[in-house]
């Protein structure tokens, strides 16, 4: 195309288009004289084009995201796409700076040039803390020569990192329990309680009891999950004792867990009862104090033989109403029945205590641990009779809706699988319940109704179901996510009106349904 011609008779260089100067900056013409006036010298001319600003900054994509650890160092840079300008210098980019988000000047941004191009960093400016602030939506701008000047924005998303930076913190800064000198094994002494505020294996606790010496053996053992403590040895208790125990809670964070103690006063009571002999024997199927929680009214637990009995004398169970004893006709001898239901699902431990008093003096108290074992007697609940889903035909290949049950029993009888039914076009992970889309998804029609049936594994298996409707649509109010921020292609200067030069991919966000 010719943009520049020289006039014939006035010699005039005339602009015929419109002149870019991205795309060219100068014009060489040669004016040849075609009469005999000029003695027929060649001329030749330079034409420059003069930049204007008529180019904005712009960034390659409009959003991006970054992650920094916690524990990044003062002036640590994440380098971050610079934004082009096609103008030449001065009118090209000559500065960025944030505009929004930058909670306590908590980032800055460093910038150089390299080849006329202007890149930029992001720049740790202080300390982060991600319990303080774990996100940061950053709007960087940048700016170009102009007069008024362009500018191009750009949305960085960052994200800190934790770091084990934070130590467990117990609730209560001692711990105090009594318990009786005969306590039995398992007998629960008490519980402590540790949080941390770091994430993940940051913030796993796990509690252990410190020992002044290696071969101190003692009578307690903590739960390293749960911070139960339990009578481990009872034949190590020690009438009138007090026992202090420095209790550890530590996280699972690298390279070095951090941890913090706090400490648990035992007092065994006092052995000032009578000397009787007390003798319990468990009827049930382990022969230990522990039951079904479906066991019938009426059922014979123990039965408790007790010598030398004074006349008039009582013998009592505390802890669980559940439990009631019944004299026999035989002196000394005693049932122990279950006279109320149990649920392990509301309580699954007691800490009993058997108590024998004649004339109001109390004669023995005997403790007791006993455990109430689950049974399937809960099937698994939707939290809704009907779940509404909606599907976009372009998510096709993506996991899209996870329907979840619960199921409150115990081990095997709490373990739920999912089946479909009603349906062809849609198939269910029977762990997760994760619903998937087959290959027919484009052709279907707009509404689908299918039943998901969650089972547990007890025996026999109970189950439940939830109805699912599931309306397909053409698009969706939830932003997609491209497969790639950036895409870089090369095309054939002669390519043809029409030829397809890319095909990209996106999906939508994954959805929980509960």
């Amino acid at each position: 195309l010719q943009y520049l011609a020289v006039e014939e008779v006035s010699g005039e260089i005339r602009v015929l288009r419109e002149l870019d100067h991205e795309r060219r900056t100068s014009y060489h013409l040669i004016a040849v004289p075609v009469d005999n006036r000029s003695n027929g010298e060649t001329v030749h001319v330079v034409v420059n084009v003069i930049d204007e600003n008529d180019n904005t900054p712009t960034f390659p994509v409009s959003s991006i995201d970054v992650a920094i650890s916690e524990f990044a160092a003062l002036n640590s840079e994440i380098s971050i796409p610079p934004a082009v300008d096609n103008d030449s210098p001065p009118l090209s980019v000559i500065k960025y700076h944030i505009l929004s988000g930058n909670v306590n000047n908590a980032f800055r941004l460093s910038s150089k040039r390299i080849n006329s191009m202007l890149y930029v960093d992001l720049v740790v400016n202080g300390q982060l803390d991600r319990e303080y602030r774990g996100q940061y939506e950053l709007l960087i701008e940048a700016l170009d020569g102009g007069d008024p000047p362009n500018s191009g924005k750009m949305l960085v998303n960052v994200t800190v990192l934790d770091a084990n930076d934070n130590a467990p913190e117990f609730s209560q800064n001692k711990y105090y329990a009594s318990i009786p000198w005969n306590a039995p094994m398992d007998y629960v002494v008490a519980t402590v309680h540790a949080v941390d505020a770091d994430l993940d294996e940051n913030a796993r606790v796990a509690y252990s009891i410190a020992k002044s010496r290696a071969d101190l053996k003692l009578p307690f053992q903590i739960d390293g999950e749960t911070g139960v403590v339990r009578v481990s040895d009872s034949k190590l208790l020690v009438s009138d004792a007090v026992y202090q125990l420095l209790i550890v809670a530590s996280d699972h964070g690298l390279p070095q867990p951090l941890e913090s103690t706090t400490f648990l006063t035992v007092t065994v009571q006092s052995s000032n009862q009578s000397q009787l002999n007390f003798d319990i024997f468990w009827l049930t199927n382990s022969n230990k104090p522990q039951v079904y929680e479906n066991i019938t009214i009426g059922h014979v637990v123990a039965r408790i033989a007790v010598q030398n009995v004074p006349q008039e004398s009582e013998l009592l169970v505390n802890g669980c109403d559940a439990l009631c004893i019944k004299e026999t006709d035989s002196s000394g001898v005693y049932l122990i029945l279950a006279c109320g239901s149990f649920d392990r699902e509301q309580k699954s431990e007691y800490n009993l205590f058997f108590t024998m008093k004649s004339h109001g003096r109390q004669l023995l108290k005997i403790p007791v641990f006993f455990e109430v074992l689950d049974v399937n007697d809960n099937a698994p609940k939707f939290e809704k009779s009907i779940v509404q889903v909606r599907f976009n035909r372009s998510t096709l290949h993506h996991k899209l809706v996870q329907i979840q049950a619960s199921d409150p029993d115990h081990g095997e009888n709490g373990r739920i699988h999912y089946t479909l039914s009603g349906t062809n076009l849609f198939e269910i992970e029977s762990e997760t319940g994760i619903l998937n889309v087959h290959e027919n998804f484009d052709c279907s029609p707009e509404e689908h109704r299918f039943r998901v049936r969650a089972e547990d594994s007890g025996i026999p298996p109970l189950s439940s179901t939830v109805d699912v409707i599931a309306q397909v649509i053409d698009s969706s109010d939830r932003p997609p996510i491209f497969s790639k921020p950036l895409y870089d292609i090369t095309v054939k200067e002669d390519a043809e009106p029409g030829t397809c030069l890319l095909k990209v991919r996106y999906h939508f966000p994954f959805i929980i349904i509960k």
